[in-house]
């Protein structure tokens, strides 16, 4: 009996070493499993983690660059003054009288009062813009002006500020967006809205034709003659840096002079007053025209004088 009893307390022994020689095993190879699985899992979160960083720092980097490049810049012109109506003399004539070392010509696409100075298809369907019945074909007029290897800047009234009525008044607001895209379309250079009659109120309205444009027609090149009410405002700083921001370039009105005042010292005091934002905002200056040569030449060398390197002559 004893030697039975030793012979099952060995065989009890071997089964017991056998039995944690296996939960060794298993627990070894456990532990193997859980540091590869969490070597696995560190893996996938680092790799996470590093898409992430980079997707935001590709974010961040192209929102700089937007910050930094928001439009492109427009060229500098020294635009001399070539309308496309003028009784006494016909298109042709006037353009072969623009200098023959100038680089660019400044036409005006509508009057003051907003009647069109060339055909538009826009005015079959948009009642309340009409033209001149002399008026032409604009891309007529354009082919010829490249031609002569000139860059065209166009002048483009906005009156519509002026209206009383809300609803009208955005409606004939968005009319001249698309005057403006189609005489970009059409061929001229860059388009200079001219809002006269709008306010300092008014500029949140003015960038709204700026980014209506350019929701249109993205590579459109245009730009904003900043309005008198708008430069002599108490946060005129603000609201010039608003309108930088929408358009490609800005354009200090020098015509708006009263009859009895001497041309050339308006001018001068204008450009000399905002001098620091024209170098700044790279603007360009639009002077008066005149029938006289030599006055002509004086109002673009007092621009000179003050270090302004584009300048257009109103039509």
């Amino acid at each position: 009996m004893n030697k039975r009893a030793r012979s099952m307390q060995y065989r009890k022994s071997i089964y017991r070493k056998k039995r944690i020689k296996a939960i060794v095993i298993i627990s070894a190879l456990a532990l193997v499993l859980l540091f590869a699985l969490f070597l696995i899992v560190g893996t996938m979160l680092h790799n996470k983690a590093s898409e992430d960083a980079g997707t935001k720092d590709k974010n961040q980097a192209q929102s700089t660059e937007q910050t930094e490049n928001p439009l492109p810049e427009a060229k500098a012109v020294g635009g001399y003054a070539l309308p496309l109506l003028l009784d006494g003399s016909n298109f042709s004539e006037r353009l072969a009288a623009i200098p023959s070392d100038a680089n660019a010509v400044c036409i005006s696409l509508n009057s003051i009062d907003g009647t069109l100075l060339y055909r538009s298809a826009l005015s079959d369907e948009l009642s309340h813009l009409k033209y001149d019945s002399n008026a032409s074909d604009i891309s007529t007029a354009v082919s010829r002006i490249k031609e002569r290897e000139l860059y065209t800047s166009a002048l483009l009234y906005v009156p519509s500020f002026a209206e009383q009525n809300d609803l009208l008044k955005d409606v004939y607001l968005t009319s001249w967006c698309s005057v403006a895209i189609e005489a970009l379309r059409a061929g001229v250079g860059d388009c200079l809205l001219a809002p006269r009659s709008a306010t300092d109120e008014d500029v949140e309205k003015i960038c709204a034709i700026a980014d209506l444009i350019h929701e249109i027609e993205p590579n459109a090149m245009i730009g904003c003659l900043i309005p008198d009410s708008v430069i002599s405002a108490e946060n005129s700083e603000v609201l010039v840096a608003k309108l930088d921001k929408c358009f490609n370039y800005l354009t200090l009105d020098t015509t708006d002079y009263k009859a009895d005042e001497n041309v050339s010292a308006y001018v001068e005091a204008k450009i000399s007053q905002m001098q620091m934002q024209l170098i700044y905002y790279k603007m360009r200056v639009l002077l008066p025209y005149s029938s006289d040569t030599a006055a002509q030449q004086e109002y673009i060398e007092i621009a000179k004088k003050y270090n302004v390197s584009s300048w257009l002559v109103k039509p």
